[in-house]
């Protein structure tokens, strides 16, 4: 039995935030406020915040150490290691790596890299490279005509827990906007017609727009069959979300307009935005601020995105002003509601017989959180 407690603690808990202690034992939550056992080991906060360990539900990360540079790949187990200490010192204890099955990008096959990926993750667990929980997050892309095929084989994985569901192809107004709205960026960015023109029919020449609404639907049926939940990923329109809806998709994952995230507010959908966008205060393309939807009372939970530390200096944002939300519903927008939207009852608060995720913060005199330290499962690993 390893029992340790940490005291002089300020813990964000369910309903408030308390100064007390917190006792963990084999890998969970023993109690909380309860004095200290002869002979554990104590933690001295020093006065420091005491959270769960956050739950990201969405990122990009992976990829990036997979291929750092557009086609240069690198070693799958060292690219999961990287990524997952990454994620680590960013107070992140469970990730859903979020693996795009959209055809090729930058000379990345998306099937192909699926499969490395994830097997580099299971050699870097099996090594004992891992410091966090990974999860699987597949985002399905409804235009690619292989989509079945790619995500059949990957549904009795035990890391799948999220599948979502999307169309970023132009003149599927979700994303893109629109085909004009889809040229206008491109020649925003410096590209010529004739550049334009030639990266439209590279990217849609594999890409099957027929059968996007029986994927959809296929998909959906697939989280359902297998008690996985389904995301609808950038709605535009109150249609759009009505649809996910009625489908059966439980989360609205990055809105990308006021009327759908109102929308989906209005449905019960759980909404999520990236924590980029909120600590910025605007999109990275032309679509909803997160700031804008917390100010509306329509956002649920912050994702990383492709900013590991964004979720927790976004959280705390959320507690001060002009946002002033309490504390413990701030830090619950990447701990708490994360797990409830994907079903992960055994963590996201800090209450007594949940896993023993920790993070350690100091946020006093500086705008971003500070991590101390990090416990996953009752081990410290920061």
């Amino acid at each position: 039995m390893t029992q340790t407690q940490f005291e002089n603690a300020r813990l964000v808990l369910p309903t408030g935030v308390v100064d007390s202690t917190l006792l963990i034992e084999d890998g969970a939550i023993k109690a909380v406020g309860s004095d200290t056992p002869p002979g554990v080991q104590s933690v001295d906060c020093q006065g420091d915040y005491v959270i769960p360990g956050l739950i990201d539900i969405h990122t990009d990360n992976l990829e990036k150490h997979y291929m750092p540079r557009p086609g240069a790949m690198w070693d799958p187990a060292g690219s999961a290691m990287a990524h997952d200490g990454q994620m680590a010192t960013a107070g992140v204890t469970t990730v859903f790596d979020s693996l795009s099955l959209s055809g090729n990008k930058n000379g990345l096959d998306r099937g192909e890299a699926l499969k490395g990926m994830t097997a580099g993750l299971d050699a870097a667990e099996a090594a004992g490279g891992l410091r966090i929980d990974h999860l699987l997050h597949l985002r399905c892309e409804l235009s690619n005509p292989n989509i079945t095929d790619l995500v059949e084989p990957q549904l009795e994985y035990s890391r799948l827990k999220l599948l979502s569901v999307m169309d970023h192809t132009p003149g599927g107004n979700r994303q893109s906007g629109g085909m004009e709205k889809w040229r206008n960026k491109q020649l925003a960015q410096g590209k010529t017609e004739a550049e334009i023109e030639a990266h439209y029919e590279a990217m849609m020449s594999w890409r099957d727009l027929e059968g996007v609404d029986a994927r959809r639907r296929w998909v959906v049926e697939q989280g359902d069959a297998h008690s996985i939940p389904v995301a609808s990923h950038d709605d535009r329109t109150e249609e759009q979300i009505e649809l996910a809806h009625k489908l059966g998709c439980k989360i609205s994952e990055f809105p990308i307009s006021d009327e759908a995230a109102k929308a989906a507010k209005k449905r019960d959908m759980i909404t999520v935005m990236g924590g980029p966008n909120f600590v910025r205060g605007k999109s990275h393309g032309d679509n909803a601020s997160a700031r804008e939807v917390a100010e509306a009372g329509h956002l649920d939970a912050l994702c990383s995105d492709y900013v590991p530390l964004s979720m927790l200096r976004a959280a705390f944002m959320l507690s001060e002003a002009p946002f002033n939300w309490s504390l413990e519903k701030a830090i619950g927008t990447v701990t708490e509601q994360p797990a409830k939207m994907t079903g992960l009852d055994d963590r996201g608060t800090l209450e007594t017989g949940k896993r023993a995720d920790i993070v350690r913060v100091r946020h006093s005199n500086t705008a971003w959180p500070i991590i101390q330290e990090v416990w996953s499962e009752g081990r410290r690993v920061v």
